[in-house]
């Protein structure tokens, strides 16, 4: 017996130091409520997984957006090509004429020349004669032919402010000298 200021301590008997260690050891090898940690550990890895899954599937539904608004813009482009290589001709001033913007459906347009950020086309750029080609005549009573060659420029825009410019180099001809 131990006193200390007036209060008194018993020792704890040994079976009541028994039936403590008893009650920790069960508390701590109960297995109540681990089920709740064990969902809550699957809820969180699943939730997870359909984050990451959400997020890549957006990311592939804007390549394939851009992508496709960058193909309608080629396609606009090349369009463009068709109609300058139909102007070219013997008549200078015609085959170098200027075009554009032009519209198609699906808001496509094109203009020959380069682009511009504020109406899509810059002034537009006439075909351009950069060479004749001459070669020995083929047909009696000629001295030869020519071929014009041209260099045209044609920007092509789509939606999704998707520009592609497309240049092409073509050759009218043979024309007898």
């Amino acid at each position: 017996m131990i006193a200390r200021t007036g209060v008194r301590i018993k020792p704890a008997s040994a079976a009541a130091m028994h039936s403590r260690s008893n009650l920790i050891g069960r508390t701590l090898a109960s297995e109540r409520g681990i089920s709740l940690v064990v969902v809550i550990m699957v809820m969180v890895i699943i939730l997870a997984i359909t984050a990451a899954g959400l997020l890549f599937s957006s990311m592939d539904l804007r390549i394939t957006s851009n992508f496709r608004a960058g193909t309608q813009a080629f396609y606009a482009a090349d369009n463009g090509v068709s109609v300058g290589v139909s102007q070219l001709a013997l008549d200078q001033t015609v085959s170098t004429a200027p075009f554009g913007p032009l519209a198609l459906p699906g808001g496509l347009t094109y203009c020959s020349g380069t682009r511009n950020l504020t109406n899509g086309c810059a002034a537009p750029q006439p075909s351009q004669l950069y060479g004749i080609r001459s070669e020995p005549g083929y047909l009696l009573g000629t001295n030869g032919y020519s071929f014009y060659q041209y260099q045209i420029n044609v920007t092509g825009t789509g939606p999704l402010a998707a520009a592609r410019e497309v240049e092409a180099q073509a050759e009218y001809g043979p024309v007898p000298k």
